[in-house]
């Protein structure tokens, strides 16, 4: 599948296969895109995510029933992190909503998952339906709008400048419909590196007619934002220790092992939710294992997804993901190992290709958040 940027990123950047779609991994280098993210501003294009308008005065109620976030508390105008899970208390997949008015919202989530929830969402809605009356509209949008995410410390700015200073840029997880030029957009204080910055749904435009997309684009470029790919995208929600879906939660993985239970994510105080019934008898006893970061303690090889973790050469755990961090210059990872090891400067080391390197584990972000990232100075 294809974006509506398809051919600009062709002319400009290095595809590859990501999610069933032909996406830009880089357009310069991954080093170089990821600097310009924790420094200045890059512009990703993040199409590929599913998009769906949900509609109607039970909207809220469906959801609570969907997810284990109280939404009754995310007020309109406001944006909200948090998962869908199974009956065993897995991922469906991690998400956004946004509550754009009292009883309109929309769900952004995971290329990789783009048909499973669509489908879940019709399946449990069908469900629910068999027993009582629903005023209840979804509506996919994924295939008719496109998304943009601006990132990094002058991601406002160059917002400003995009609009000629007739759009404010939405503080963190605010979520708000506005109009430019006649094409109508979705702003939101959100993003996945950790930095400040927005991202920006451009309604109405599709892979036949891509020019309100590629309007959007190019006005944001050229008000002072890099174009940035996949690569980047990655190593920046890595370097944040922002968990990815398909290598760091899953299916078969639960927020109590992932160390993403707790609230505002999850509020276990919510009469009902799928899943809640398991996550409170896995809340009652320990957990085997438990997600961490870890940094390496030298510069060599770096950390790969599915390499081995070890404790003075006994196997604890695998790492989920991992790469070089271009600000610190050092292989950093994440992965899960046994929980009673789980601790901060805990000595331990990862597998590449026969040989043991040394590493530590990290508490996330691993950089100094005083001159990086979203709470910086």
């Amino acid at each position: 599948m294809k974006t509506q940027l398809y051919n600009w990123h062709v002319k400009n950047g290095d595809m590859i296969n990501f999610s069933g779609f032909k996406m830009p991994v880089m357009y310069s280098s991954i080093k170089e895109e990821h600097m310009a993210v924790r420094n200045a501003a890059g512009l990703f294009d993040v199409s590929h995510m599913g998009r769906m308008w949900i509609e109607g005065h039970d909207a809220e109620k469906f959801l609570n029933l969907l997810v284990p976030r109280d939404l009754k508390k995310t007020q309109v105008g406001k944006a909200a992190y948090t998962f869908m899970l199974n009956e065993q208390g897995g991922f469906r997949d991690d998400i956004v909503f946004a509550r754009i008015e009292n009883n309109k919202w929309l769900l952004v989530w995971n290329a990789g998952n783009l048909e499973k929830i669509k489908l879940w969402m019709n399946e449990f809605k069908n469900i629910l339906t068999q027993f009582i009356d629903l005023d209840l509209t979804l509506v996919e949008i994924s295939s008719s709008s496109a998304m943009f995410a601006l990132q990094g410390p002058k991601a406002h700015q160059v917002l400003l400048n995009a609009f000629k200073g007739e759009i404010e840029p939405p503080l963190p997880w605010r979520a708000f419909p506005v109009s430019s030029n006649d094409i109508d957009l979705i702003l939101s204080g959100t993003g996945y590196t950790g930095e400040k910055g927005c991202e920006i749904i451009v309604l109405d435009t599709t892979c036949e007619d891509p020019s309100k997309a590629n309007r959007i684009w190019n006005l944001v470029l050229e008000a002072g934002s890099r174009p940035c790919g996949l690569g980047a995208r990655d190593s920046l929600r890595l370097e944040a220790g922002l968990a990815l879906y398909g290598n760091d939660i899953n299916e078969k993985i639960n927020p109590i092992e992932a160390d993403l239970f707790f609230p505002p994510f999850i509020h276990m105080d919510k009469p009902y939710f799928i899943g809640k019934s398991q996550l409170e008898n896995l809340s009652k006893k320990k957990s085997n294992h438990i997600r961490i970061g870890f940094i390496a303690r030298k510069k060599g090889p770096s950390p790969r997804p599915g390499v081995k973790l070890f404790k003075e050469e006994q196997e604890i755990g695998f790492a989920t993901s991992g790469g070089f961090s271009p600000l610190l210059n050092l292989g950093i990872g994440m992965g899960y190992i046994i929980t009673d090891l789980n601790k901060e400067g805990v000595s331990i080391q990862f597998e590449v290709r026969g040989k043991l390197y040394e590493a530590e584990i990290i508490k996330f972000p691993p950089f100094d958040t005083e001159k990086y990232g979203k709470n910086r100075k």
